[in-house]
């Protein structure tokens, strides 16, 4: 693996990242999806633990909370 990865496929965002410094330096990735039928954008946070286990956290973001991320995001960019 790549120290950082991204792909995007239909509904799907992955972003991996391994030797996160920060932390634990274990493979970390973040997955966003949505569902067909879900008003809300599913986000999926894996941390890959020493012994390969993988912890997941999820959350879910509505519409109003992507306006507010892509402001942030926009000036985080400029």
């Amino acid at each position: 693996m790549k120290k950082h990865e991204i792909d995007r496929q239909a509904k799907w965002l992955h972003i991996k990242y391994d030797g996160e410094d920060r932390d634990d330096e274990c493979v970390n990735e973040l997955s966003i999806y949505q569902n067909a039928d879900d008003p809300e954008l599913q986000v999926v946070v894996s941390n890959i633990d020493f012994d390969n286990i993988s912890h997941d956290n999820t959350f879910a973001l509505t519409k109003e909370d992507a306006r507010v991320l892509i402001e942030y995001l926009r000036d985080w960019l400029n």
